[in-house]
């Protein structure tokens, strides 16, 4: 059995506007899901985490995304909210 992870949040919660969320999920298998929504579409990551290399990898692409996000919101934040 493996450990096990489940964490559902809004990113905006007090939007009567939005219905942005995330979910993160590790089951006791060991396979794990990241979905990220907005009101209109997704996206889903997945896999499992049963082998060295597959939890490099998981590791490997939540690093980038979140390298990337954060390049993203420092765009946003420089150019548009800090004028």
């Amino acid at each position: 059995m493996s450990p096990t992870y489940n964490k559902k949040a809004f990113l905006l919660p007090n939007s009567p506007n939005s219905c942005a969320m995330y979910h993160a999920k590790i089951d006791s298998e060991g396979m794990y899901k990241l979905s990220i929504h907005d009101c209109n579409t997704g996206i889903r990551f997945g896999g499992d985490l049963k082998s060295e290399e597959s939890r490099a990898e998981a590791f490997k692409k939540l690093e980038v995304l979140i390298s990337g996000l954060v390049e993203f919101q420092d765009f946003i934040y420089q150019k548009y909210i800090q004028q």
